[in-house]
């Protein structure tokens, strides 16, 4: 025999109030918005904190109309968020009464509601704490290396630059285009560097909504759309085989050993797909035969990629010498090694021009450069799978030296590929 559900049937509604002036006329400006909560034959209006034009509400969906602006500068966007927590809060709280088996009184609900506006009230200030909170706290249970750390120390800095008093309150779909105009006329970034960053910001506030902060419900919600950021444009810096073996082989001089160093570790990851955050942490202990095993610091994969001529030699040449931390490979600082990335590359004469073409809102930009000028630790990875697809192997197989979930972040790497096999195929017509 099932046990009978207790459910406490409600309804709640948003309405202007109907207040006449000292004339018998309607009053149709600043007029207060009422929450209406019923239940069990109950009928409780409640102040809900904003009041507004009549002209600018809609009745039907009970939220003001978009694209308005009321008193004091709030926006619809405050107000409907304002109306959204109120509303999901009480209903929260009946069904934690219906857990309970409790009816509650009408002198409850009201205290309850009381208590969600002083709730919001005292965490309004909170913002950049939960920020850190959410830096600690995933960055632990994710493993998060330097890098991730260095990106969401910039966000925050971004975020205290557009608004040092921000809120979660005065965080809603308004405030993230204003956010979105700051970055891209205070800080000049492109589109797809304001997309990763808005993709951070979401990551953070969906984390605060699940540990109870007062996020908006337009916040949440946004989407964010801006030219450029479909990774159709995304260029793929890589070294053909040709480029490469040249480099492998090249004759450094003895003046710029350093450089030595870093085509070795460059190289490396060209033939082996590793990411400089996991090259710069293999170990000689990670070296197994044949193959190196280690675990991404990005994903917590546990990777085995095997070795061919070109990585066993580099190796090979390193067994022997003693690093910090029993390293494997002499790797820099990332930032110096892209540095010195463009040196090498300058050396080895790859002066090839690439095109780069990006949106900064709606202008469309070009900016040519010399190959070497666009070197750094991640065209290694980019080498890796462009030249191994171009060789006819699965993205099955190399996702499983790579770590890559699924085959769609390959498909710029195919379209490189057919841009290379169109090319060689022109060379026919100069037969």
């Amino acid at each position: 025999m099932s046990a009978t559900v207790f459910e406490i049937k409600r309804s709640i509604s948003f309405f202007l109030e109907k207040r006449k002036d000292k004339n018998g006329a309607l009053i149709l400006i600043n007029v207060p918005i009422r929450m209406a909560v019923s239940f069990a034959g109950n009928r409780l209006m409640l102040y809900a904190g904003y009041r507004i034009d009549s002209v600018k509400w809609d009745g039907k969906k009970q939220r003001a109309k978009n694209n308005t602006t009321h008193g004091n500068g709030v926006t619809h966007s405050d107000i409907n968020d304002k109306l959204d927590r109120c509303s999901s809060g009480i209903n929260s709280y009946f069904k934690s009464c219906e857990v309970k088996g409790v009816l509650p009184t009408l002198s409850d609900v009201k205290e309850e509601f009381s208590r969600l506006v002083s709730d919001r009230t005292k965490r309004v200030d909170t913002f950049f704490t939960a920020f850190d909170d959410f830096v600690k706290t995933v960055g632990r249970e994710n493993d998060w290396g330097p890098d991730t750390f260095e990106k969401f120390s910039t966000l925050k800095n971004h975020i205290i630059g557009f608004n040092p008093k921000l809120t979660f309150e005065k965080l809603n779909s308004d405030s993230l285009i204003n956010y979105v105009e700051y970055l891209r006329k205070e800080k000049g970034n492109r589109n797809t560097t304001i997309a990763k960053n808005i993709d951070f910001v979401k990551w953070f506030l969906k984390w605060a909504a699940n540990n109870n902060h007062p996020v908006s419900k337009s916040a949440l919600d946004f989407k964010l759309k801006l030219k450029g950021t479909d990774g159709s444009l995304k260029k793929v810096i890589f070294l053909s085989i040709d480029e490469l073996k040249h480099l492998n082989s090249l004759g450094i001089p003895e003046s710029k050993g350093y450089l030595q160093r870093v085509r070795d570790v460059f190289v490396f990851c060209c033939f082996t797909g590793l990411r400089y955050s996991d090259v710069y942490n293999l170990k000689k202990s990670d070296i197994k035969g044949d193959s190196v095993e280690f675990v991404t610091q990005k994903t917590s994969d546990r990777l085995r990629v095997e070795l061919n001529k070109y990585s066993r030699a580099i190796l090979e040449r390193y067994k022997d010498v003693p690093f910090e931390g029993n390293k494997a490979l002499p790797v820099i600082t990332n930032q110096k090694m892209n540095e010195y990335l463009k040196e090498l590359g300058k050396l080895a004469e790859f002066n090839s021009t690439e095109t780069i073409v990006y949106f900064r809102g709606n202008e469309r930009i070009e900016e040519t450069y010399a190959k070497h000028e666009l070197l750094s630790t991640h065209c290694a990875r980019k080498t890796f799978v462009t030249n191994l697809i171009y060789m006819g192997v699965s993205d099955h197989v190399i996702r499983q030296w790579t770590g890559h979930k699924d085959s769609k972040s390959f498909d710029v790497y195919h379209k490189m590929v057919d841009e290379i096999k169109e090319r060689e195929m022109s060379k026919f017509d100069n037969i």
